[in-house]
């Protein structure tokens, strides 16, 4: 299970997931479906758990990497 918790305190998740390493947004992101994998069996229904916050990781998620192949072509 995660060993951040981007939850405890009252910073809004669109600006905290800023500040996690890459590895705990992975983290969050499995555990999240994970827990709507669960849910799903349980209620026997698809349904999204939490999409805003898959969306929001895997938009920071693609903004590093940008960033690392434009400092990589910069040579830096």
């Amino acid at each position: 299970m995660a060993s951040c918790h981007p939850f405890e305190d009252d910073a809004p998740f669109a600006d905290k997931v800023k500040t996690l390493e890459d590895d705990e947004l992975l983290e969050i992101w499995e555990e999240t479906q994970q827990l709507a994998g669960l849910l799903s069996q349980q209620i026997k229904a698809e349904l999204p758990l939490a999409p805003q916050y898959e969306q929001l990781i895997v938009a920071e998620l693609q903004l590093r990497h940008g960033r690392r192949l434009y400092d990589r072509d910069l040579g830096k």
